[in-house]
C-alpha cells in the first residue's frame, strides 16, 4: 500500500500539467507542483485561494457556470492563465466534479494543460497562409477571397468598388543587374509608400512576383485615382532624393464596379489587367539611369 502510494505521489510531483481540486466555491485544495513552473506562485501560496486567481478575466466562471449547466465534464476549455509575474499563457483546461461517497458534489477536479507552443505554431501558420512573407501584406488567395466578399456586399445595396492592378516596372533587370536583395528592396518599398497612400479600409495583396492588387471599398474611380496620386508623388519624390541607378515606378489598370451592373471577380480583374498593361505600353522606355 505504501510502495503504490508512493508511486502516485511521484508521478503527482512529475506531472507536466496542472492537476487541481477545489471545493464548489472555488477554493483551491491541492494542486500539482507544476503549478509553480507554470505560474510562478509557490504551491502553498495558492491553497486556499480562489482558482480564478489563475486565470484571465471571467473565463473560469464561465466554464464553472457550463459544469454546472451540462452535469458531465468538461474538456479542452481554452482559457488564457495569468502567471505571477502577469505573462499571459494559453492553455487548455478539463474539469470534472468530485464527489462523496454519497454521490454528493463536494468540488471540482481539473487539469490545466499549457498549450503555448501549439499556439505559436497554429499563429505562424495562420500568417504563412494569410500573409505574403517578404513585405507583410495578404496573399494572392486571401486577397482574391476578399475581393469576393466586398462584390457579395454590393447585392446589399447601393455601394461602389473599385481595384487597382500594379506591376513593379523592370524588377527582373533591376534582379539581374543589382541582385535579388536590391530587387526585394524595390518591392518593399514601393509597398510601403502604396501602404501609407492607401485608406484604413482598402486592401492591399501580392498576387505574386511583382504584380499586386488593391481593393477599395465603396469607393468610386475618381476618389482611387486621387488616392492614387499619392502613391504617383511618393515615388517621385523617391526617384529625386534617392541616388538609385534606375528609376522607380509602376504600371497600373483601375477598373470599377456597383451594385446596379455588378461583375464577376474575373471580370473586374481582367478589365483592371488590361488597363494595366495598356499603362505599361504606354509609358515604356528605358528605365535604368546608366549603362551596365
Amino acid at each position: 500500500m505504501e510502495k503504490s502510494k508512493n508511486k502516485y505521489q511521484k508521478i503527482f510531483d512529475n506531472l507536466p500539467d496542472i492537476y487541481f481540486e477545489t471545493d464548489m466555491d472555488g477554493t483551491i485544495e491541492t494542486i500539482s507542483p507544476s503549478a509553480y513552473k507554470n505560474t510562478g506562485y509557490d504551491i502553498d501560496a495558492l491553497i486556499g485561494k480562489n482558482i480564478n486567481l489563475l486565470f484571465k478575466g471571467k473565463k473560469y466562471s464561465m466554464l464553472f457556470s457550463l459544469l454546472l449547466s451540462s452535469g458531465q465534464a468538461v474538456s479542452n476549455y481554452e482559457i488564457e492563465l495569468t502567471s505571477k509575474d502577469k505573462k499571459i499563457h494559453h492553455t487548455l483546461v478539463s474539469v470534472n466534479f468530485l464527489f462523496d461517497e454519497n454521490g454528493t458534489k463536494i468540488g471540482v477536479f481539473g487539469l490545466i494543460k499549457d498549450i503555448c507552443d501549439r499556439k505559436q505554431l497554429v499563429d505562424k501558420l495562420y500568417k504563412f497562409a494569410t500573409y505574403d512573407e517578404m513585405t507583410g501584406v495578404y496573399n494572392r488567395r486571401v486577397g482574391i477571397e476578399f475581393l469576393n466578399q466586398e462584390l457579395k456586399k454590393l447585392k446589399r445595396g447601393n455601394t461602389f468598388l473599385s481595384i487597382c492592378f500594379i506591376d513593379i516596372n523592370n524588377l527582373k533587370v533591376v534582379n539581374d543587374n543589382f541582385g535579388h536583395k536590391e530587387g526585394d528592396n524595390l518591392i518593399k518599398i514601393i509597398v510601403q509608400d502604396i501602404k501609407e497612400a492607401m485608406r484604413e479600409s482598402d486592401i492591399l495583396c501580392r498576387l505574386g512576383g511583382d504584380e499586386f492588387l488593391l481593393i477599395f471599398p465603396d469607393c468610386k474611380l475618381n476618389k482611387v485615382k486621387n488616392i492614387w496620386k499619392r502613391v504617383q508623388k511618393s515615388l517621385e519624390t523617391r526617384n529625386k532624393t534617392e541616388s538609385k541607378r534606375y528609376k522607380i515606378s509602376v504600371s497600373y489598370g483601375f477598373a470599377e464596379t456597383n451594385s446596379e451592373n455588378p461583375l464577376r471577380s474575373e471580370e473586374l480583374l481582367q478589365i483592371a489587367d488590361k488597363r494595366m498593361y495598356n499603362n505599361k505600353r504606354r509609358t515604356k522606355k528605358k528605365l535604368l539611369k546608366a549603362d551596365f
